[in-house]
């Protein structure tokens, strides 16, 4: 049975880096380190890393919905 990742800290954390490198400004020195003792701490850390990274990139091709014309209205 699939952990559910909204109570696994582990993805948390990994959700939380994949966000914060693509927030305005990246990461700094300090948190580039913190990143990198932090994958190489677990090699769980490192998995879970990529998927949460892959999943941020996935997400972003999708087009917002005020994108999609609305069927009902008429240009």
């Amino acid at each position: 049975m699939k952990k559910d990742k909204g109570r696994d800290p582990i993805w948390q954390a990994a959700w939380a880096w994949a966000r914060r490198q693509h927030e305005p400004g990246g990461l700094d020195d300090a948190a580039r380190l913190e990143l990198a003792q932090w994958l190489a701490a677990d090699a769980a850390h490192r998995k879970t890393y990529e998927e949460a990274a892959r999943l941020w990139l996935m997400v972003g091709l999708v087009p917002p919905a005020n994108n999609i014309p609305d069927p009902d209205c008429e240009d």
